[in-house]
């Protein structure tokens, strides 16, 4: 039942009958304490509820759902994740297509990890060798990085991706948002974390993957590409290092049985290199080879 435009449940809210609250939706945006901004926003743009929106969570759903101790949401996120199941319930969005990898589509011998690339080829709507990838190797400063980027780029195509359909694009170069949501595949390589998670916050390229992902488009990550897809990427969680929320839980990457689980407000996915998340809106699914 939807009950909210953030996704918190008020139907069993003691404050309803204390207070008389009619709840943001019935009271249009008014509920017992004052006019609530998120309530308002999504009445404007003439949405039922966040989970409609190409940019959940914004800043300050974030706030209230990720960073605010004293009234935000225990587990975190769960407004966001609310929202999300909302629209995927009613066909509006079904947040299905974001694939998160350790270590991409081939093991460090040219193997295919034919699980996780299965899982590719059946995300695209269309055959690969007509598939437009946005191939983004912005996270890669450093020499290691730049090598691993390039067999990411070859890993691609040999998963039948025609190397004429993928555009190498460094967060800023000019390129119009309409062009950016004409790619069927934007994918992440890895490299530093936070230097890419800066230039997405910088140039508003997060608002656009984000749209990207509305528009049912296919999110790949690799390590780092990987890890920005979470909620935060710091330690301790600010809004500064704010991610993508694409997946409301943790992840580490390259991981080994020796990895130890860290204490955190929400699961902490510790990903080998031959495994992967594929995120929907009910939660993620790990797929291994």
């Amino acid at each position: 039942m939807i009950d909210s435009r953030c996704g918190l449940h008020c139907t069993n809210c003691s404050w309803k009958e204390t207070h008389g609250c009619m709840g943001c939706i019935e009271s249009m945006g008014n509920p017992f304490h004052g006019e609530c901004s998120i309530a308002v926003c999504c009445q404007n743009k003439g949405l039922m509820h966040c989970g409609e929106c190409s940019n959940i969570p914004c800043s300050k759903l974030y706030q209230y759902s990720y960073l605010d101790k004293e009234h935000g949401d225990k587990p975190q996120g769960e407004r966001v994740t609310v929202c999300r199941k909302w629209a995927g319930e009613s066909g509006k969005m079904n947040w299905s297509k974001v694939l998160l990898t350790s270590a991409g589509f081939e093991d460090m011998d040219g193997n295919s990890k034919e699980n996780i690339t299965g899982c590719f080829l059946e995300l695209l709507d269309k055959p690969a060798a007509h598939t437009k990838v946005l191939f983004v190797p912005t996270a890669a400063i450093n020499k290691e990085a730049k090598k691993m980027a390039e067999y990411c780029y070859l890993e691609l195509v040999h998963t039948g991706i025609s190397a004429e359909n993928i555009r190498l694009y460094n967060i800023g170069d000019e390129l119009g948002e309409e062009e950016l949501l004409d790619y069927d595949v934007v994918y992440f390589t890895g490299g530093d974390t936070g230097y890419l998670l800066n230039r997405l916050r910088e140039t508003g390229f997060d608002s656009t993957v984000k749209k990207m992902v509305h528009h049912n488009k296919v999110y790949v990550g690799v390590s780092a590409g990987s890890l920005i897809a979470a909620p935060n990427i710091g330690d301790p969680f600010t809004e500064a290092t704010r991610g993508l929320c694409l997946l409301n839980a943790y992840l580490s990457v390259h991981c080994t049985e020796e990895t130890v689980e860290r204490e955190l407000p929400l699961p902490h996915i510790r990903l080998r290199d031959n495994q992967a998340l594929l995120v929907t809106y009910n939660g993620y699914i790990l797929i291994e080879d």
